[in-house]
């Protein structure tokens, strides 16, 4: 008799709440939302015109003029930049998807850039100061270029890029600038 008012005793004590429910509560789960390096790149969102050209260069001997337009919107969530551009230069009409995203494991942007060329272009992303320098590698039969795309001081109006290819010496020689505008 003693050990089933025990059993009683432990199973009420068991059912009773704690007098402090409320901490005992899980708390609510907080939705995730984007960090301030997600908004350094609300420039990019709208629509944009752009006039660029290759300046002679090994690549590019004649050099050469190109335009073209870029249309940035935000992914889900505001956890991305989700990009539509179109150009038209030497090679022809350049078409392709651009999407950006801050990375906390690497403290840089990852992205990704596909188009009408093969395979996808995968670069990162750094603030310097007031511009943003994206650098990129991609293969070309046995070789390997590395590319530098430099966003000089953008605001919601207008940017200048520069875009650099890596020599073999480790230099990088300027092959590409162009100004962009909404």
């Amino acid at each position: 008799m003693l050990v089933a008012m025990i059993l009683a005793a432990g199973t009420l004590r068991s059912q009773e709440k704690p007098k402090d429910s409320a901490k005992a509560a899980p708390a609510e789960a907080q939705i995730p939302t984007p960090g301030p390096e997600m908004a350094r790149l609300n420039y990019l969102i709208g629509s944009w015109t752009m006039t660029a050209e290759y300046v002679k260069s090994p690549m590019m001997p004649e050099g050469a003029k190109q335009t073209g337009w870029y249309k940035a919107q935000l992914g889900p969530g505001g956890f991305s930049v989700i990009a539509d551009f179109e150009a038209d230069g030497p090679a022809g009409k350049e078409i392709g998807h651009e999407i950006l995203t801050w990375d906390p494991a690497k403290n840089a942007y990852t992205v990704v850039t596909v188009g009408n060329f093969p395979g996808a272009v995968m670069g990162v992303g750094k603030w310097e100061g007031g511009n943003l320098a994206i650098e990129t590698a991609f293969t070309m039969g046995s070789e390997t270029s590395h590319m530098r795309a430099v966003y000089t001081n953008p605001t919601d109006k207008e940017v200048h890029i520069e875009e650099f290819l890596q020599a073999k010496d480790g230099t990088w020689q300027l092959i590409w600038k162009g100004d962009a505008t909404k």
